[in-house]
């Protein structure tokens, strides 16, 4: 799990707000840097990612992500659609510090992956969440075969979710850089969205739990 939210809660509300008002600094100068030139708005790809660091604890103290790993988060989660993400870049300074790059990185990044549909699929198991809730998600990590072998189906990628793979492109570049274990430019063609349902999900709970001894 991620140390920082080992922490008591005061402390974590505490370094919570205190990134918050970080970011609302850095959030009220870049907006008058935009009054005085609108080239400035470039700067989005910067800032982005940088309040992506920064928000992460208030997000999740907030409840607007629920974690189902330590780098496997569900955003707004509701009893309709679960869309899952890849930790946020806070996550992987409070977690994956110390994983050697490339293949060791990936494996665990994967491990952690199958730890978080489990965990879902617990919950389905315990009736926490409907059979008919949709979990989806959007990445460049997984492979299509992979996915179906799991159950998932290969969805159509919005424009919404391309246009947020734009803008935090830097993250996935040193995100994906890591997991390669050299410089590398992940494809925002080869972004896939797999999606399945709840029912579906409890069918590959044991090729989920075999591939999960196998990656241990």
């Amino acid at each position: 799990m991620n140390s920082f939210y080992n922490q008591p809660k005061l402390i974590q509300w505490i370094v919570a707000i205190f990134m918050l008002v970080i970011l609302l600094i850095i959030l009220g100068l870049w907006l008058e840097l935009n009054l005085r030139n609108p080239l400035f708005y470039l700067l989005i790809f910067l800032f982005v990612p940088l309040l992506q660091f920064l928000a992460t604890p208030i997000f999740t103290l907030g409840g607007l992500y629920k974690y189902v790993s330590p780098m496997l988060l569900v955003y707004s989660p509701n009893t309709k659609k679960y869309d899952i993400h890849n930790g946020t870049s806070f996550d992987y300074l409070m977690v994956m510090r110390g994983v050697k790059r490339g293949a060791e990185l990936r494996k665990k990044l994967l491990s952690y992956y199958i730890d978080g549909l489990l965990y879902i699929i617990e919950e389905i198991e315990q009736g926490k969440l409907p059979k008919e809730l949709v979990i989806r998600g959007s990445s460049y990590f997984f492979s299509q075969s992979t996915a179906n072998r799991l159950g998932f189906k290969i969805a159509e990628t919005g424009i919404a979710e391309r246009m947020n793979i734009v803008i935090n492109y830097l993250d996935l570049l040193w995100m994906y850089s890591l997991s390669r274990g050299k410089l590398a430019f992940p494809s925002i063609k080869a972004t896939k969205t797999a999606e399945i349902t709840a029912a579906d999900l409890l069918k590959s709970k044991g090729k989920l739990q075999e591939l999960q001894f196998r990656l241990r």
